[in-house]
């Protein structure tokens, strides 16, 4: 087997393991990076899928339930998603994500040490289908999207530095394409120019806060979790995570 190989394998998952919070209504789970999100044209093993089937072996009395993901992290991203077990309820979370009214905060291990220690990167970006990838575009272009988000220089040393970042728009590869574009590329993350550390298919990249409005109640329901730090790269940071993860507020 060559290393390519051991790459595009999915990590062992057990699904009970990344169910971070659960009700009637839905899921927050945490995907380990190297796992997809949903079904793709090859097959692959998918987080959607363990939670359908993880919702229909704990209940099989609820018959109608589904399992919708209200929106997907890329394959080598980890952290929180959420997943929808009523069609009104996917629903709902589909339009607050249309409507930009869901934050989403990432934390992010870059090659480099921003001058600028707080700013907002905006740019035109666009997808190219047959490389599956972004690229920079102009406002002209009838395919280019706005691409809006803010980051924030959370510890750093001599050639990384922890970022937090905080998604406004939600683009295809947004994050990893705009911190590249700046010159650092994120921990491991070959495809936009990052170093290849190890043939482990996740990079430094973790969804760790979701804040949103219950789809029943309205009230706001707001989730925090933290990376790994026995892991790499979060090892190269983990005081530094471990405050920010207790004083962060949406």
């Amino acid at each position: 087997m060559n290393t390519e190989t051991i790459k595009n394998q999915p990590p062992d998952v057990n699904i009970r393991d990344c169910i971070f919070f659960e009700n009637d209504d839905f899921i927050i789970a945490r995907k380990p990076g190297g796992l997809v999100s949903e079904e793709d044209p090859v097959g692959s093993k998918n987080l959607r899928y363990m939670l359908y089937r993880y919702v229909r072996e704990t209940y099989p009395w609820k018959k109608r339930a589904i399992c919708q993901l209200a929106h997907r992290l890329d394959k080598p991203v980890a952290g929180l998603i959420i997943c929808a077990k009523k069609p009104s309820i996917l629903k709902n979370l589909q339009q607050q994500f249309y409507h930009r009214e869901v934050k989403k905060h990432y934390l992010a291990v870059i090659a480099g040490v921003p001058e600028v220690k707080a700013a907002t990167l905006r740019q035109f970006i666009k997808k190219s289908q047959s490389e599956f990838r972004a690229l920079p575009a102009t406002e002209l272009e009838a395919d280019a999207r706005e691409a809006i988000l803010n980051y924030r220089v959370l510890a750093e040393n001599e050639s990384h530095s922890l970022l937090q970042v905080e998604l406004m728009t939600g683009k295809f590869h947004q994050i990893r394409f705009q911190l590249s574009y700046m010159g650092w590329p994120i921990w491991n993350d070959e495809w936009y120019s990052g170093k290849k550390v190890n043939n482990e298919n996740r990079i430094g990249l973790y969804s760790f806060a979701v804040a949103f409005s219950d789809p029943k109640t309205g009230e706001p329901r707001e989730f925090i979790s933290c990376p790994p730090l026995d892991q790499q790269p979060w090892d190269l940071f983990g005081d530094a995570i471990e405050l920010a993860i207790a004083n962060f507020k949406f």
